[in-house]
């Protein structure tokens, strides 16, 4: 009987020790195999026909190779100076037998030497887990402009073709179907990411790949000979904290690809019709959108030629997927278009106060001023994009300020006052704070040429004008139903405090809390 209530004890005291210390007998977190790992790939063969196969392995990969001393011939077989980024193999297809002969016999070997090792023979489930948390931190690396000037203005960088000055073939070519060989146009260099997508496709390998084979064969070439190089390591290019100490340059020069500065986009040149019915062309500074894009990609979403030549004809083509070049550049949910690409600047502190309100829309002929501003005569007469840069110029010029003292100072609001006073409203002072956050952006600048549509910000449904109708034109005092029905519009009240409050909002007015109501309405004693 001692010997059960002893054995009782036991396990209660284990009860009370799992809840007090739950973690007793567990791995850390950092060193588990759940924690979050930049270096994480998953092994997978290709499905059978057996429901029962094993789940997939995730694999540390630079974990093994620090347990290897950074010796990459231990598990890749060298060619030309450089490894193939397969497991013991160049061409050989893997198998299980394949990697259990790899992996388990230098896990074997390792415990044998009495160093640590993973799971060998018969421990299955130590790789194989299925429903495990990947717990990846892999981040992709940004081949932007300044790293990319790191790479073309490098000397140690050579290109393949010695009469070339320039290095850019030692990483951009083509491709030719017949002969299956790479070849490289100067003046023709693209994005790797136009041939090579996220997944293998048409024979073409992935974008992973393909740069491992280039990048990382490259970083340890140099780095076999001493020289100073790139990252070999999945962490290197992969890990958040090591992609910021990656050199930024701040100034860096512009791309060599025989771009234009300034362009007039038409719209009609493929057109067999008429241009008449066609809207004016638009003057377009290239050079100024290039500078503020993080890549041509940005922009050019498939090939770096012009736009219309996928979205140059009516109604699409099928290169384009059928979208026309004016769905292309007015599409409102993508950032590669023009308005959509514009859009998503109306969201910054500086412009959401008033674009949250109001929205872009076709109907506004004035919005629509601002780009199409080249006339057919106009480029009839001279070339072009001279005639684009003209006008861009002039554009500048045209800009039409409101003069102070045409703007109220104060503005009293007493049609609600009951419970506080009415509210003196600093019209002027919030009225010149709008036009100096205008001032900031040349984007806001190009389409607030006339200082009096800001007014529209705020009186949202009127015509432009410095004597807007007051908001109770609109708005029923005594709330958004009228004669028993709704219009979908706000009380007077509530359009007061959803105008005034959620413009403070966006526009991260901090002297004025949304919650503080005795700022702008004094209480009645």
């Amino acid at each position: 009987m001692s010997k059960v209530r002893s054995l009782q004890l036991i396990i209660l005291s284990m009860i009370i020790l799992s809840f007090l210390f739950p973690f007793i007998g567990q791995a850390s977190t950092k060193n588990s195999d759940n924690d979050k790992r930049s270096d994480r790939i998953t092994i997978q063969l290709e499905a059978g026909s057996n429901k029962d196969e094993m789940p997939s392995v995730s694999f540390k990969h630079d974990l093994h190779t620090q347990a290897v001393d950074g010796k990459c011939e231990t598990c890749h077989t060298e060619k030309d100076k450089a490894f193939i980024f397969k497991f013991k193999r160049t061409g050989k297809k893997a198998s299980m037998d394949f990697y259990h002969d790899g992996c388990v016999t230098c896990h074997i070997e390792k415990k044998a030497a009495k160093e640590p090792a993973g799971p060998i023979t018969a421990e299955c489930r130590a790789c194989h887990i299925e429903g495990k948390s990947k717990g990846t931190s892999w981040e992709e690396i940004k081949f932007d402009k300044s790293l990319h000037f790191i790479h073309e203005s490098s000397e140690l960088i050579k290109g393949k073709d010695d009469s070339i000055k320039e290095n850019c073939n030692s990483c951009h070519h083509e491709y030719n179907e017949k002969t299956k060989e790479i070849f490289y146009v100067k003046g023709q260099e693209e994005s790797c990411f136009y041939c090579h997508k996220s997944e293998k496709h048409d024979d073409i390998r992935p974008i992973g790949e393909a740069s491992h084979d280039s990048c990382v064969k490259c970083h340890q070439t140099f780095k076999s000979q001493n020289i100073a190089a790139g990252p070999t390591t999945c962490e290197g290019c992969h890990d958040k904290q090591e992609q910021q100490k990656i050199k930024k340059i701040a100034d860096v020069p512009r791309l060599k690809r025989n771009q234009p500065d300034i362009i007039a986009i038409t719209g009609w040149e493929k057109s067999s019709q008429t241009t008449k019915n066609y809207m004016n062309a638009v003057a377009f500074d290239h050079k100024f959108h290039e500078e503020k894009a993080q890549s041509c990609k940005a922009c050019h979403h498939e090939t770096l030629k012009k736009c219309d030549d996928c979205h140059g004809t009516e109604g699409g083509e099928s290169k384009g997927g059928f979208v026309s070049l004016e769905q292309a550049m007015h599409e409102k949910d993508s950032t590669r278009s023009c308005v959509g690409c514009h859009k998503e600047f109306t969201k910054n502190s500086d412009c959401a106060g008033c674009h949250f309100q109001v929205r872009a829309n076709k109907d506004n002929s004035e919005s629509c001023k601002t780009c199409h501003s080249l006339e057919l005569t106009q480029l009839a007469a001279m070339e072009p994009s001279k005639v684009a840069k003209t006008a861009l110029k002039a554009k500048s010029s045209h800009y039409n300020p409101v003069q102070i003292d045409k703007i109220p100072e104060n503005i009293v609001i007493d049609i609600l006052a009951k419970e506080y006073k009415p509210s003196s409203f600093p019209h002027r002072k919030m009225v010149q704070a709008i036009f100096k956050r205008v001032e900031k952006s040349n984007m806001a600048k190009a389409f607030h040429i006339d200082q009096a549509g800001l007014c529209m910000g705020c009186h949202h449904n009127s015509p432009k004008t410095l004597e807007p109708p007051k908001c109770a034109s609109c708005h029923n005092k005594n709330g958004p139903v009228t004669d028993g029905k709704s219009d979908g519009r706000p009380g007077l009240k509530g359009a007061y405090h959803g105008q005034c409050i959620t413009c403070h909002e966006k526009m991260q007015v901090k002297t004025v809390a949304a919650t503080d109501c005795a700022k702008c309405h004094e209480e009645k004693k």
